[in-house]
């Protein structure tokens, strides 16, 4: 599925190979790990209709006020007009293709979504790809990936049901 998704151009800058990344409006090195993430963030953008805006990339969890020093690789954001400030609906974690994604990455990726208090969370390692919803306390794996506009209905009839 991934696959279907290119990375972008690779630049050759102080002899190493570069992307440009669409998102952060800079170059990074082009490592298996952010290979996988360039076609997490065109798969985002082209089949899930995020808004490019909408993508965070190697967000530290202290910039949502948390008190760890971890990265998340991407969050996607909604606005929440009632406060008007972007917060954190999803969260994916990125694994290089050689790294099976064992116990150890979905226990993590989970780590990360319940810190942010994201409704969906996302594995991949550029092959395969797993996501889940936090359905009151438990993660619900999905067949698939729901599409923007669909993580924010769910997200909305989720809060419209505890109050």
């Amino acid at each position: 599925m991934l696959k279907d998704f290119s990375p972008p151009h690779i630049y050759r800058l102080d002899g190493q190979q570069n992307y440009f990344d669409p998102v952060r409006k800079k170059y990074v090195v082009a490592t298996e790990r952010e290979t996988v993430r360039q076609r997490v963030v065109q798969y985002l953008i082209q089949e899930l209709n995020v808004p490019q805006k909408m993508i965070r990339i190697g967000m530290k969890l202290s910039d949502y006020g948390l008190p760890f020093r971890h990265r998340a690789d991407i969050v996607i954001e909604h606005f929440d007009a009632t406060e008007n400030i972007s917060r954190p609906l999803a969260v994916v974690e990125c694994k290089a293709l050689e790294n099976p994604l064992e116990e150890a990455a979905f226990n993590e990726t989970f780590d990360y979504a319940e810190k942010l208090n994201c409704a969906y969370c996302i594995l991949t390692n550029g092959e395969k790809i797993f996501c889940f919803y936090l359905d009151a306390e438990d993660y619900i794996e999905l067949e698939e990936v729901p599409n923007y506009q669909e993580m924010l209905k769910a997200r909305q009839q989720s809060e419209d049901a505890t109050f």
